[in-house]
């Protein structure tokens, strides 16, 4: 058997002589991220043959930080939530239904079992919600592509 430490040694010298990755941004901002976390309040409802989920009557939405809501801010929008004019196609719901619709979204059910589902019911047809996630404003519709959803009211205002 030959033994070739060539290409083992350029590999170890390669990396030896690359700057760690904290050394190649110094000296550099931060880059804005692309897109902005937002939250707003709104009508959940469901459109369309397949049906998509939407968030209507939506408050302009306000840009936040990444994360879950406190209790304060779910409190503040109880109390403080009024009907918009806006509309938001929402996006990666799936975690946010209650079981049975997690099972039906897409392929989840080859993969996740009744009893191993993870979902948390909150998204529900007719209802206020608190939503939080990515805002995605172009193209002909805005979209959230949600990361939180907890609900306000079991009925739209």
């Amino acid at each position: 058997m030959t033994y070739w430490p060539v290409p083992a040694l350029s590999l170890a010298l390669g990396l030896l002589s690359s700057p760690p990755i904290e050394a190649q941004n110094t000296g550099t901002a931060r880059a804005k991220a692309k897109v902005d976390i937002v939250q707003t309040t709104g009508c959940v409802a469901r459109r369309g043959d397949p049906a998509t989920w939407w968030l209507t009557r939506a408050a302009a939405p306000l840009i936040t930080r990444e994360g879950v809501f406190n209790q304060a801010v779910i409190d503040d929008a109880k109390k403080t939530s009024v009907p918009g004019t806006r509309e938001f196609h929402l996006v990666g719901v799936a975690d946010f239904l209650d079981a049975d619709g997690l099972l039906h979204s897409g392929d989840r059910a080859r993969f996740t079992k009744s009893d191993q589902v993870n979902a948390t019911g909150e998204l529900r047809e007719g209802r206020t919600v608190l939503v939080k996630g990515l805002l995605i404003d172009a193209g002909p519709e805005s979209r959230i592509n949600l990361t939180a959803v907890v609900g306000i009211a079991d009925t739209c205002r």
